[in-house]
């Protein structure tokens, strides 16, 4: 079996921290809503880049973050 990778992972972390809150009632509804959108849109990223390659996501990503700390 493969290994999952870290957007899966996180994905899934994502979707468990919203069905525990969902049971539990803890959370509000805009977090537990966050965290099923978060979860699914890291789930489906890391399908993709099983698939494809993602070097020019990973050089935009740096690109952002680069210019958003350097402020």
């Amino acid at each position: 079996m493969k290994r999952l990778n870290n957007y899966i992972n996180f994905g899934l972390l994502f979707n468990i921290i919203f069905l525990l809150g969902n049971c539990t009632n803890l959370l509000p509804e805009f977090i537990k809503g966050l965290c099923v959108g978060l979860g699914f849109t890291l789930i489906f990223i890391g399908i993709y880049s099983e698939n494809h390659y993602m070097s020019k996501v990973g050089k935009y990503k740096k690109r952002v973050l680069n210019k958003v700390l350097s402020k």
